[in-house]
């Protein structure tokens, strides 16, 4: 019989300081030294077995299999080699997820050279070319691909060295892909493989300086290798059940790119590529995968689940195929509204007649980026689970709360040419510090979860001193305001009151007021949005009237959050900060211009 979910007992060991040391009971496992070891376990076992699979222009799928991502990825690994890459010298990969740069990033991993997936928004986002500098200044790559030709001479203008271009088309003074793919790899691909070791960096990732500048993580074949062991433990059916996935979330991110992508190639899985993502008309593209292929698991973010769960609700086709054959889903990127929650829970008792397993996990582009999970029945939507097997999670007092530290093998070494940046996120004892904060569900019983508060440097004070744990105020009010509103920011830093800004999901908003032709800004004015509102604050107030979380006013702006202000980051959610700042009127407005 299939072992569903790992064992939970979790030990707690005291500090001098008042914190305490979290640890599974369960040893982590041996694994493998390469990331890329799985694809060649998974070419001797199942070779024809499709590992990855992209819409074409006609909308028919095409597979990449197993074996196909072996050969190209060798292929690869000698253009690479062939151009001077090597240790020190990484692939700079700016393009959307495909199967071409899938084979690139796997050519690159297999001989030893790290890959760097930059975040396409740094080209083609409006006043984001900083960014895209800060990642070539610090990569220093020889050699680049661009997923849209349109794009080739904005990276190169920002690169001060010479770059070898790879295209997805023949572009003059550039490189076609077709040429990389059929390079004949020789035994020079063999030995550089054989060199890579756990240590060896994988890639690097970048922080998505919503906060800064980008941060270059090192991520390691170990942080990987351990990292899918402890999904292996925590989650022990994909061994025997090779997840089916229809995913989006982008491989510049540690989401996607590391849990998903490996989870899919590590377990013999097929990863479709879905071209869709939760942003506006883009998601038409996501219903129309999800109705055609029944995902065995799903991961997304809160946003998308929440879009998932207003179409399921009138679109049998839908939810059937969503739910025939789905083990598990999983939310990380933003915490899930407890409405959504319930609302999944619904509709897959309406098609399987029981409910299916719902989870998060925490972690950070630095850890890999799973350090704890749910791996247990829960019900809370901030419950982040417990410590996966070899990862140890030590609660830090700071300034009266608890902050989230890690150790383990999936812990990245540091940032690349930062080292001053390094030396400031570890502690004496060796733990990652995140920056987040959390509690336990249960102090007498660790092994219930660890409830997660939110970003401190989020969190705020009001004028009287008192702290506002802002992600633990946005998902009690999302509960209130959900399915018409997609979004909360609250403001009220250095203040006497908590202010919000509420921002609107434009379907359900038009549904609720029986309108399908107005628009977002005659929505925000209506007086039936703003009755729906004033009643949702009112009862949560109703149950938390203290002054770091009574809502006192609130404004809905007339215009969406926007993508080219980066209000909106690359996984749908909003970035607080910049939201604020943006939109500093309708804030001043709102408190009627009371001084900070």
């Amino acid at each position: 019989m299939t072992t569903f979910f790992g064992p939970t007992e979790t030990t707690c060991s005291p500090l001098d300081n008042g914190g305490f040391v979290l640890r599974s009971t369960q040893p982590l496992a041996e694994y493998a030294p390469r990331i890329t070891d799985y694809l060649l376990a998974w070419v001797q076992k199942a070779p024809e077995q499709a590992f990855l699979s992209q819409r074409d222009e006609a909308q028919a799928w095409q597979h990449l299999t197993y074996e196909q991502a072996l050969m190209q990825a060798r292929s690869v690994g000698q253009f690479l080699l062939d151009k001077g890459c090597d240790a020190h010298n990484p692939l700079l990969i700016l393009a959307e997820n495909s199967l071409a740069t899938a084979s690139l990033l796997l050519g690159a991993l297999y001989v030893g050279v790290p890959v760097a997936p930059v975040s396409p928004a740094y080209v083609s986002q409006k006043g984001a070319h900083d960014k895209l500098k800060v990642c070539v200044d610090t990569l220093k790559p020889r050699v680049a691909y661009v997923g849209q030709t349109d794009w080739v001479g904005q990276l190169v203008q920002v690169c001060d060295l010479p770059l070898q271009v790879i295209t997805p088309e023949a572009v003059p003074g550039h490189t076609a892909l077709d040429v990389v793919l059929s390079t004949g790899p020789t035994h020079a691909v063999v030995q550089a493989n054989a060199k890579v070791g756990p240590d060896t960096v994988a890639k690097y990732l970048f922080t998505s300086g919503s906060t800064g500048a980008p941060k270059g993580v090192n991520n390691t074949h170990r942080m990987l290798c351990a990292n899918q062991q402890q999904l292996r433990q925590i989650f022990p059916f994909v061994l025997e059940r090779p997840p089916i996935l229809v995913d989006w979330l982008p491989w510049h991110h540690t989401f996607g790119g590391n849990e998903v992508f490996f989870l899919a190639m590590c377990n013999g899985g097929t990863l479709h590529i879905d071209q869709g993502k939760p942003v506006g008309s883009l998601f038409e593209q996501t219903i129309t995968n999800l109705r055609e292929i029944s995902p065995t698991i799903h991961f997304n973010v809160p946003l998308a689940f929440h879009q998932l769960v207003v179409r399921m609700r009138d679109d049998s086709v839908l939810r059937e195929s969503f739910f025939r054959r789905l083990d598990l889903m999983f939310y990380a990127g933003a915490g899930m509204p407890q409405q959504t929650w319930s609302d999944l829970e619904a509709l897959a008792e309406l098609v399987r007649g029981h409910r299916v397993p719902m989870v998060t996990a925490w972690g950070a582009t630095e850890t890999a980026p799973l350090a704890t999970g749910v791996f247990f029945e829960s019900h809370r939507a901030d419950n982040v689970g417990i410590p996966v097997p070899g990862c140890e999670i030590k609660f830090a007092p700071v300034d009266g709360r608890f902050e989230l530290r890690v150790r383990g093998p999936n812990v990245m070494p540091g940032y690349l040419g930062r080292s001053d940046l390094t030396a400031r996120v570890f502690d004496e004892e060796g733990y990652f510090c995140s920056g987040d904060a959390a509690s336990l569900a249960d102090e007498s019983e660790p092994s219930k979860g660890i409830i997660f508060e939110g970003r401190i440097s989020e969190d705020f004070k009001l004028h009287s001193g008192t702290w506002v744990s802002v992600g633990r105020l946005r998902g009690l009010l999302m509960g209130e305001l959900l399915p018409l509103v997609s979004d909360v920011v609250i403001a009220g830093q250095g203040r006497d009151r908590l202010g919000l800004l509420v921002f609107l999901d434009t379907g359900v908003a038009r549904r609720h007021v029986g309108q399908n032709d107005l628009n977002y800004a005659a929505l925000a004015h209506h007086p039936a949005i703003h009755e729906y509102v004033c009643a949702a604050i009112a009862r949560h107030n109703a149950m938390h009237p203290g002054s770091a979380t009574r809502i006192d006013c609130y404004a809905i702006p007339t215009d969406p959050p926007s993508a080219v202000a980066r209000e909106i980051t690359d996984k749908g959610s909003l970035n607080q900060a910049n939201v604020l700042s943006h939109r500093t009127k309708v804030v001043q407005e709102m408190f009627g211009d009371e001084a900070d």
